[in-house]
């Protein structure tokens, strides 16, 4: 009883309350994790290009230092064989439609074992030891 605080909640409990928070915020961010990075990644429409450049049937390479480089080709049958326009999302919407209809539902939560694995635990000690320390703290201070 002497681990409890004020409000009857033990550290166990404080950890599996934390840790399920966390997996039903994971559960439900990751789809739109997925379609965020889709959405990032896909290359800009031809549209978007200067038509100067897109009359010279050149490849540009764009490279920010973060992502893999980028390369935009104009004329698409100059571009290497391995380079292909993915699916062209319009929107957050469309990208979930087109994602669940060519890859599958389970696509959208690609990447949720790493997650878990990462955010609860952390989620779990963050939270438990907040409360511990602030509950510590506050009871010197009051004696």
């Amino acid at each position: 009883m002497a681990d409890q605080d004020p409000a009857g909640i033990s550290p166990l409990q404080q950890m599996v309350a934390s840790g399920t928070g966390a997996v039903v915020t994971s559960l439900f961010m990751t789809p739109l994790d997925v379609v965020k990075v889709r959405l990032q990644s896909q290359r800009p429409s031809m549209a978007s290009v200067p038509s100067s450049l897109q009359s010279t049937g050149k490849c540009l390479l764009y490279c920010n230092g973060v992502l893999e480089p980028l390369y935009l080709c104009p004329n698409g049958a100059r571009c290497a064989t391995w380079f292909q326009d993915p699916t062209r999302f319009t929107g957050t919407m469309d990208a979930f439609v087109k994602i669940v209809r060519h890859e599958g539902t389970r696509t959208l939560w690609s990447g949720l074992p790493a997650t878990l694995v990462m955010t609860v635990p952390a989620t779990a000690i963050y939270f438990t030891a907040y409360d511990q320390l602030k509950a510590f703290l506050c009871g010197r201070a009051l004696t």
